[in-house]
Parts: structure tokens; sequence; C-alpha cells
């Protein structure tokens, strides 16, 4: 689960997720994360919004109901009078949590040497339907804190270095040589697949 109020998907958790929001309120959420990128209203990609862009897709929105978004902590209004999502930027997440990767993954994501706030769940959860699946994780893992930080033994493990790797003894600077690292394994595969085609048997 990514933690952003500029991404959507079932696997999103935005701020208005996490706080008690009306539906209205996710609505003019989800109309803001829309706009900000249409090249519409502006040169810049992810720009603040003004009330009368809104009005194209809300043609009922009251200015104080913007100003209700700014008040829970969501957005905050230029000087221009423009609105934009208090968590502008993607990697420092909300709440000091970027992604939290459930036990159960497939795939992870990459691991950075500038220590993204990244957490594993200690629980792992199932649902069928995607909004069931984000309630569920909110509820059963976000709410009671049933996650942890990656460690540099995870940091190890998800790199592809042996259990006998030695690595830094202070944390922040070992999981800073591993966010550096290439994964063995895929360096390995790659390797292998370019030797099968430059030395064909």
């Amino acid at each position: 689960f990514i933690f952003s109020d500029l991404r959507n998907g079932h696997t999103t958790i935005h701020s208005w997720d996490i706080i008690k929001t009306t539906e209205r309120q996710k609505s003019i959420c989800l109309a803001l994360l829309k706009l900000r990128r249409s090249k519409k209203y502006g040169e810049k990609d992810g720009h603040p919004v003004a009330f009368s862009a809104f009005l194209e897709i809300i043609p009922d929105l009251k200015i104080e109901e913007l100003n209700q978004l700014v008040s829970l902590g969501i957005c905050w209004q230029t000087q221009q009078g423009k609105y934009e999502f208090i968590n502008s930027k993607n990697m420092t997440g909300i709440n000091g949590i970027y992604r939290i990767i459930l036990p159960t993954a497939d795939i992870i994501p990459t691991l950075t040497a500038t220590g993204a706030k990244d957490y594993i769940a200690t629980i792992s959860i199932t649902a069928t339907h995607p909004q069931e699946y984000k309630q569920l994780f909110l509820k059963k893992i976000y709410k009671p804190k049933k996650f942890r930080e990656i460690t540099p033994q995870d940091a190890r493990k998800l790199q592809g270095f042996p259990d006998n790797f030695i690595y830094h003894p202070q944390p922040a600077i070992a999981k800073k040589q591993f966010g550096n690292a290439v994964p063995v394994p895929v360096v390995e595969a790659v390797a292998r697949n370019l030797l099968e085609i430059i030395l064909p048997n």
C-alpha cells in the first residue's frame, strides 16, 4: 500500500482515507487529484488549482467546502488563492509512512539509499473486492499499527545478499548501503541470459 495524495488506486491510501471525511469531501479531493495534473490549467505537472477550475467538474461546489479541506489539514491555499495538497511529494508519504508492504507480496518495491519511509506489515489480509481490501488494510494493519520498519536484515535478504554477508553495524548506514546496491540474483539472471545469447551451445 502506498501512502500518497498524488496517486490513486485500490492500494493507495490518501490523507482523506485516514481521517474522518464525507463522501462529498472525498470527491472534492479526487477532483483536485485530477485537476492538478491537467495541462489545461498550467504548464507544470502538479500545480495548485483555482476555485474556478473545480467548478468545471463540480458545478455546485462552494468555496467553504475547499476551506473545510484546508482546516482538516488535507489542502492548503496559496497566496494566489489556489488549492494544493499538503502532502504534495510522493516520497514523504503521509504521517511518516510512504509504503507498507504486505508479507505475502510477490514483488517488493525498489529499496533506495535515501531511506524511503517503507514498512512491512506483520499480518496478512485477503479480500475479494478492491474497496474491501483497502478498508480491511486500514482497519487491521494501519490503525492498530501492525507494521514495522524495514531492517538492515530485511534489506540484505531483499537484495539477495547471503546470510553471512557482513554489513555496517549502524542501521541507517547499512540500509543506505543496501539501497545503493544492485540485487545479486537479478545481476546473476541477467548475466546468465546474456551468456546464453553470446555463447550459444
